[in-house]
């Protein structure tokens, strides 16, 4: 009997069962776009993502003993308009879920892309000027350098009272972390990232967020050993519309000055569709040169059912003389020649379904 009991245990450990719920789910979102730069050509182009990343998952849940559930999501980028077919990991997560919240492991979407979300509803798209001032710059959205988090932990509360808590912790943002290092190296050491987080979803119709996010690096002597940003946001729905706003610094240790970024948006519906205005610009005052942005995207969505959304988006961003790391398209065309202090825009129209 204990030889079978033993041999049960082993079967559970290392074979593959099918979870007892699992969903696929997906958005596929294409758009026609018109854009252009400055000192680029202008183009009409077919792009994926205007107003949603596209993406492919799977989620699976399974009961267990004393109410708690283990939860598997996968989660992958598309883009739809050409032959790569799986660009990169969203999230790939294994959870334990129940009375006490939730506690993963993978990598995972953090905390810092959760609030960019809330408050961006443009988030993670080719329209959305808050991705293109953070990207890069700052530690907290969507595209933000802490978005995702590999070999990453993570706590959620239950909510308690309209409160939810979050805590992520990267043990190594890249490669092995310290392993293959030296046992004396002072140099090259592993770069960690605490996430915190705090939001408040109000019967009010009120939401208010808050997240702190640090990075570290163990290197002996190395100047700038870690980041530090701070964010809060909120979002308030009036009826006739509904307002979004957010503020975030960012500071590098022992740095010169704090990088700022902020943005400002507003839902309103109108007859069977909803017009969207948003608005984002930052301030960069770590570095000597003029090299701040800010961009707006002025919007139209028609809801075709629950699932389906026919939009058009007109989206602008202007930067400073000395720069020409922005533009639209999540600063696609930066790399490029674009000029120094250059704006850029595009006016896209498209089609996005949830399944």
């Amino acid at each position: 009997m204990q030889k079978k009991l033993i041999a049960l245990a082993v079967a559970a450990a290392f074979s593959a069962p099918a979870m007892a719920d699992v969903t696929m789910y997906g958005i596929i979102d294409a758009a026609v776009a018109s854009v252009s730069a400055s000192g680029q050509k202008s183009d009409l182009l077919a792009v994926s993502g205007g107003l949603s990343g596209s993406r492919l998952g799977a989620k699976g849940a399974e009961d267990l003993d004393n109410g708690m559930k283990a939860v598997v999501q996968l989660e992958y980028s598309l883009d739809t308009q050409d032959s790569a077919t799986l660009v990169a990991a969203r999230q790939e997560m294994l959870a334990l879920a129940g009375s006490f919240g939730t506690v993963a492991t993978g990598y995972l979407q953090t905390t810092g892309y959760d609030f960019a979300v809330k408050f961006d509803p443009t988030s993670g798209s080719s329209v959305s000027p808050l991705q293109n001032v953070t990207k890069g710059r700052f530690l907290i959205g969507t595209a933000a350098v802490a978005a995702r988090a590999q070999r990453a932990l993570a706590y959620i509360s239950p909510d308690m009272g309209g409160v939810t808590v979050a805590v992520n912790y990267s043990t190594a943002l890249g490669g092995l972390g310290n392993l293959g290092l030296a046992s004396g190296a002072t140099t090259g050491l592993k770069t960690t990232a605490m996430l915190l987080s705090a939001t408040y979803t109000g019967v009010d119709k009120l939401v208010v967020g808050a997240v702190y996010a640090d990075t570290a690096n163990s290197s002996t002597g190395a100047a700038g050993n870690g980041t530090t940003d701070m964010a809060l946001g909120a979002s308030y729905d009036l009826g006739v519309a509904k307002l979004m706003g957010t503020y975030q610094t960012s500071k590098v240790d022992n740095g010169t000055g704090t990088d700022k970024a902020m943005s400002f948006t507003a839902v309103a519906p109108v007859g069977p569709g909803a017009v969207l205005f948003t608005y984002a610009k930052n301030t960069i005052a770590s570095t000597a040169a003029a090299d701040s942005a800010n961009g707006m995207t002025l919007a139209w969505l028609q809801g075709m059912s629950k699932t389906t959304t026919l939009y058009a988006a007109y989206s602008k961003m202007n930067q400073d003389s000395a720069t020409r790391a922005y533009s639209v398209i999540g600063n696609a065309l930066a790399a490029g020649t674009l000029d120094l202090g250059g704006s850029s825009s595009m006016i896209a129209v498209g089609l996005k379904k949830a399944f």
